[in-house]
Formats: C-alpha cells, sequence, structure tokens
C-alpha cells in the first residue's frame, strides 16, 4: 500500500509538474486566445480540482500497471508510461475530433505527442521509484 501511494506522488508530481510548464506557462497565451474564441463552451477559469484529480488518477494508472507487469526501473517506466499514454491519448483526442469544432487534426497531433511526453515522464518517475523498492 505505501509503495503504491508513494509512488502515485512521485508519478503525481511528474505529471502535474509537466503540465504545469506546458499548459500554465508555455501555451498559456494560445489557451487564453483558444478560450476567447470559443468563450461559449469554456469556463472562465481552469477547474483545478479536477486537474488534480485527473493527474492523481494517470498516476496512480501507471503506479497499477507497473506493479502488475512487473516494471522495476526508469527506462521501463518511461517507455511502458509512453505506450499506455500514447494509447489513452490517441483516442481521446479522436473522441475530441469527433465531436468539438474546436479541435483540429494539428492540435489533436500535438495533444497527442504532449500525452506521450506525460507518460514517459510519469512513467520514468514511478520506474524510478520502484527500483529503490525492488
Amino acid at each position: 500500500m505505501k509503495k503504491r501511494l508513494i509512488g502515485t506522488l512521485l508519478g503525481f508530481l511528474a505529471l502535474f509538474g509537466f503540465g504545469a510548464i506546458y499548459y500554465g506557462i508555455l501555451t498559456a497565451d494560445s489557451a487564453a486566445a483558444m478560450a476567447a474564441a470559443n468563450a461559449s463552451c469554456m469556463l472562465e477559469a481552469p477547474n483545478m480540482a479536477y486537474i488534480l484529480f485527473g493527474n492523481v488518477m494517470m498516476a496512480y494508472l501507471l503506479v497499477y500497471a507497473f506493479d502488475k507487469m512487473g516494471v522495476n526501473d526508469a527506462k521501463a517506466g518511461a517507455y511502458q508510461g509512453a505506450m499506455i499514454f500514447a494509447i489513452v491519448w490517441a483516442f481521446f483526442q479522436a473522441f475530441m475530433l469527433a465531436q468539438f469544432k474546436m479541435f483540429d487534426i494539428q492540435f489533436a497531433l500535438i495533444e497527442w505527442v504532449v500525452g506521450i511526453v506525460h507518460g514517459i515522464l510519469g512513467g520514468a518517475a514511478i520506474g524510478a521509484y520502484n527500483a529503490k523498492q525492488a
């Protein structure tokens, strides 16, 4: 239980940290422009409780899967994290493309790659922690 909690915390920090840098700093201006252009379907500000919850759940997904898969090092964690997130983000982006006019294929592909980077970083953090516990 302790291993899963600490692994989830470390994965959360990696995932949330990267998301804060990418979405909160690097793409904040373009996100604000997109929000302004689509004001009728956007909140005034993101709901941080949902963002925190989503990052915790993504981290726990990796911890749980890695435990079942026997992932016990940073390199394997990065690889498996990339594979898992590539699949999850691919179908998420496909659903977004199918439903919203504001999404286009270029945006979806960029978000897919960003999702894979999330998986690499979160997976590497959890895999490195697992190596210390093995």
